[in-house]
């Protein structure tokens, strides 16, 4: 798996944990660990648009569980 898979995973899984000491234990983890925070990330036009549409659809509540969505891709892959 590359990095930025990985990555995304990570984050995938913090944002759907909910057990509070889990949290701090990663969190304590990740504040001993140093990060080179050195690089800069530059957005395409597309992204940002994608990223401001995205912020609308939470604001508007434009949103689906995590469950359902995998439920509706699940279906719409006949699975």
């Amino acid at each position: 798996m590359k990095t930025q898979q990985l990555k995304f995973n990570l984050i995938d899984k913090l944002i759907a944990l909910k057990d509070a000491d889990l949290l701090h234990k990663v969190e304590k983890l990740l504040s001993s660990t140093k990060v080179e925070t050195s690089e800069t990330f530059h957005l395409t036009a597309s992204q940002i648009k994608m990223l401001k549409t995205s912020e609308d659809d939470i604001k508007n509540g434009r949103i689906i569980s995590d469950k359902k969505l995998n439920d509706e891709e699940d279906k719409w892959l006949n699975k």
